[in-house]
């Protein structure tokens, strides 16, 4: 007997089950999204910290090259030879 009430009304409690089900999915889904989104987001910054920092530093580098004042060690020249 309970097999064919669960027969009977077994196939009509399916999509009920899943109609009360859907919301809960579709907002755990938007969660689990949504925190991917904001790890992306922070890996893209942590990424772009660490690019600009190397370029930064290359700039820094590069151009202390011209502004830096020669060292007093490649001003010195040596006696009798004149300075060409």
């Amino acid at each position: 007997m309970i097999h064919a009430v669960h027969r009977m009304f077994g196939g009509l409690l399916w999509p009920l089950v899943v109609a009360l089900c859907a919301p809960a999915i579709v907002v755990a889904s938007a969660g689990i999204l949504l925190s991917l989104l904001v790890i992306f987001v922070v890996w893209l910054l942590i990424v772009a910290a660490l690019v600009s920092t190397i370029v930064l530093t290359d700039l820094v580098r590069g151009s202390m090259r011209y502004l830096a004042l020669a060292p007093v060690w490649l001003e010195r020249r040596a006696i009798g030879v004149s300075g060409r």
